[in-house]
Formats: C-alpha cells, sequence, structure tokens
C-alpha cells in the first residue's frame, strides 16, 4: 500500500505554484547593498588592519 507520507508528483503539484524564476526586485537590491557595504568594509577596515599586520 502506499505510505501516507509518500505522494505522487500530481498530489505535490498543488503545493508547488511557482509562475517564474525570477529574481525579486528587493532581493536584488538586497544583494547589491551587501556587496556594497562589504567593499565599503574592506575600504574602512580591513586594508588598513592589514596594512599594520604586514
Amino acid at each position: 500500500m502506499n505510505d501516507p507520507r509518500e505522494s505522487t508528483a500530481q498530489e505535490e503539484r498543488q503545493y508547488h505554484t511557482y509562475t517564474t524564476h525570477r529574481i525579486p526586485w528587493y532581493v536584488r537590491a538586497m544583494w547589491v547593498c551587501f556587496w556594497i557595504g562589504m567593499i565599503w568594509y574592506l575600504v574602512k577596515y580591513a586594508v588598513p588592519m592589514a596594512r599594520n599586520y604586514f
């Protein structure tokens, strides 16, 4: 018999209603802000500390 924890692909399809694979604009904005922040951190803190260390 069928295990109640297992289901067919047709049954699972009702829970997955993706219409596109496009990344939302706010996720892209968060990604851009992350990289801008990372570059700022490197220039502001990491490079000067590396100069003192080496």
